[in-house]
This record gives structure tokens, C-alpha cells and sequence, in this order.
């Protein structure tokens, strides 16, 4: 076991995937987390595992090699209970902008080496035999999603088997960030923790403790928070893939359950629950409109989950300019990019070299 001591702060998906691979490199790990590991974002996250959309180019080669990382690491860790690969059906209006966008899209993706295609409607309908009406589309084969929870339970127990130390609740609330020549964690019992190196995975409250950029999620209107809205029951044989459609995002969830998003439900954390309520029951309807199995299906629960969005749109990952043991790692992608991005962040740290791949998301790029 390494001398180096190291403070995670944050248990989500990102923390706990750095605490388990800085742990198994022999590092001496303490990972915090005001509540219990992957409660807060990445428990409400759709866990889209994609590099669909994603530009710059860099940007996509980092999001392609964290699906890759993934697939790498599901056979040592359990991966039936969490990885779920099974590709994703987007649809499209035909003729409108929207269905030349997607051509457009899965043609770069193509020439990039991304496997996806365009598909008819009698494929859509082979490949998602849910749907009610089939549509043109694309077939992105090798997208798929995580269940965030086990994946970050099996993680977090990875990480305690190198001899990582797990605080909770308020004894892992982390009240004060001091750098220094020697880093202090203050938590919220008055424990000071002091470390070789602290990497902050805090999410959205990264900028509570370190100074970097994000879209503000406590405010009014803030794009931030975005509503998670889990139907069912749904009557076998529901959706197997992820669906996208204009108006509405899906993908199974367990216990029988969908999990629904859209991209028009403009709501924050000081929308009305009666408006809430209503948007809830609109994705209950469009999903019902979109896929078989859902006619006895209600709204289980709802969400407005708040999530870290970096204020340049790409991930922030490295030290902190002038600040000495103090290392940063927030992104919106964290369920694509965890695996690769906590390899990164260990080569970083262990060898004193930051790899070539982060070298456009160090928060110097914010320093004047």
C-alpha cells in the first residue's frame, strides 16, 4: 500500500469509479459522500451510454473510448447486473429538419468509425418490436445504458477490497476545501482530513468547493435540472432498446418500469408540483402513444433532477491552476465517461503526467 493519501469527494458514478481505480493502484483512499453512494444525479440519470451527438471530435473520442472502457471493465465486475448494451432506435419525422439532421449526424458518425445507420420503418419496427408506429430512423448498434445503482455499489465495493475507507452522510458532507501545501477536507462532524491529493467528483456542488464554471442549477429557469419520470407497469414484451423520438426519450428501467424524458419539459427546482404532475402525465401519454405494453401502465414517480453541466459544455477534468493537491473531475457525460475518465485521472496522479486525452478539459482553459 502507497503512503499517498487521497480524499474523493462524491460517491456518484465518477467518484466512486476514481475511488475504486486509485484504490486499486495502491493509493490510500477516503471517499466522502453527503448521502449514500449514487443518490443524488446519477441515481435519476436516463445513463445514456453514447458518443451520439458529442463535437468536437475530441470530444467524441473520449465519450467513444468511455463506452469502450465499459465493455472492458463489465466481465471482472459483475457487468450482467449493470451493463445493458442493447443499442438505440432514434426516430425522425420524414421531410422535416430534424430527419436531415440525423442523416447528416450519422454520416460524420459513420466517417469517424462510429457504428450507426439509417434504418426504414419495417427495420425500426424489426429491430424495437414495441413501437406502434414505426418511423424512419438510425440504429446506433452500439449505444445501450447502465443501471447506475448496482454499477456504483459494485464500484464502491471494489474500491473497500484495496482498503478504501467509505464516510457518509455527515461524517462525508463536505463543508470546506482548503488547499495548501498539504490539501484539507473540513466535513460537516469537524473532521479535518488531510491528503496528498483530493480530487473533487462533487457534481453539481463542484463549484461550492472548487472554482470552475458551471450553468447555475439553483436559480429560476435554469437548463440544469431536467424532469425523470418512471412509468409502469409495462406488459411483456415491452421496449428492449433505447428510443428516442422527437418529443420523448425512453429505455426500460427495472421492477417493470420505464424511464421517460423529453426535451421540451422546461421545469426547475421551484416548478409547481401541479405543473410537475401534469408533465409527468404527458410522457405517460406520448410514451403510450410510442410503444406497446403501457395501456395499464401509471406514474410511479418524478423527478426534477438538477445535473452537472459545465458552462462550455465540455467535461472539466484536472488540477486546478495554483492550487497544489487539488484535482477536479465534473462532467455531463459521467455515465459514458467514468471508466475512461477515472483511468485518465489515475495516470495522472500516479505518474505525474496528465495524459494526452485531457489536455482540452483542464480548468486552466477558464484562467485569463
Amino acid at each position: 500500500m502507497s503512503s499517498r493519501r487521497c480524499v474523493v469527494i462524491g460517491a456518484g458514478i465518477l467518484g466512486a469509479s476514481v475511488a475504486a481505480r486509485l484504490a486499486g493502484a495502491g493509493m490510500r483512499v477516503t471517499l466522502l459522500d453527503q448521502d449514500q453512494p449514487g443518490r443524488a444525479t446519477s441515481r435519476w440519470s436516463f445513463a445514456w451510454l453514447n458518443s451520439n451527438d458529442k463535437a468536437p471530435r475530441h470530444y467524441h473520442d473520449l465519450n467513444h473510448a468511455g463506452m469502450l472502457a465499459w465493455a472492458e471493465l463489465a466481465p471482472g465486475l459483475d457487468g450482467g447486473a449493470w451493463y445493458r448494451p442493447v443499442g438505440h432506435v432514434e426516430l425522425a419525422d420524414p421531410g422535416d429538419a430534424g430527419s436531415a439532421e440525423l442523416a447528416a449526424r450519422v454520416s460524420r458518425l459513420t466517417a469517424w468509425g462510429y457504428p450507426a445507420r439509417i434504418v426504414d420503418p419495417a427495420e425500426a419496427a424489426r429491430l424495437e418490436p414495441a413501437l406502434r408506429i414505426p418511423a424512419p430512423g438510425a440504429f446506433f448498434l452500439r449505444e445501450g445504458y447502465l443501471l447506475t445503482e448496482p454499477l456504483i455499489a459494485r464500484l464502491v465495493a471494489r474500491a473497500q477490497s484495496h482498503g478504501a475507507e467509505l464516510r457518509t452522510g455527515e461524517p462525508g458532507r463536505v463543508t470546506r476545501l482548503e488547499p495548501g501545501a498539504v490539501p484539507c477536507v473540513r466535513t460537516a462532524t469537524g473532521a479535518v482530513l488531510e491528503a496528498d491529493e483530493v480530487v473533487c467528483c462533487a457534481g453539481r456542488w463542484t463549484p461550492d468547493l472548487a472554482p470552475v464554471p458551471l450553468i447555475p442549477w439553483r436559480v429560476p429557469g435554469s437548463t440544469a435540472p431536467g424532469l425523470t419520470v418512471r412509468v409502469g407497469p409495462v406488459t411483456p414484451p415491452g421496449p428492449i432498446r433505447l428510443v428516442h423520438t422527437p418529443d420523448l426519450a425512453l429505455r426500460p428501467h427495472p421492477g417493470g418500469l420505464l424511464h421517460l424524458e423529453a426535451p421540451d419539459a422546461a421545469v426547475d427546482l421551484h416548478t409547481p408540483e401541479a405543473e410537475l404532475a401534469r408533465w409527468a402525465k404527458e410522457l405517460l401519454r406520448r410514451a403510450q402513444l410510442t410503444v406497446r405494453g403501457l395501456d395499464d401502465a401509471r406514474v410511479v414517480d418524478y423527478k426534477v433532477c438538477p445535473r452537472p453541466m459545465p458552462a462550455d459544455g465540455q467535461s472539466i477534468v484536472g488540477r486546478l491552476p495554483g492550487t497544489p493537491g487539488v484535482y477536479v473531475a465534473v462532467t455531463h457525460s459521467g455515465v459514458t465517461l467514468a471508466a475512461h475518465l477515472s483511468r485518465l485521472i489515475t495516470e495522472d496522479l500516479t505518474t505525474g503526467t496528465p495524459p494526452a486525452p485531457l489536455a482540452p478539459y483542464t480548468p486552466a482553459r477558464f484562467t485569463p
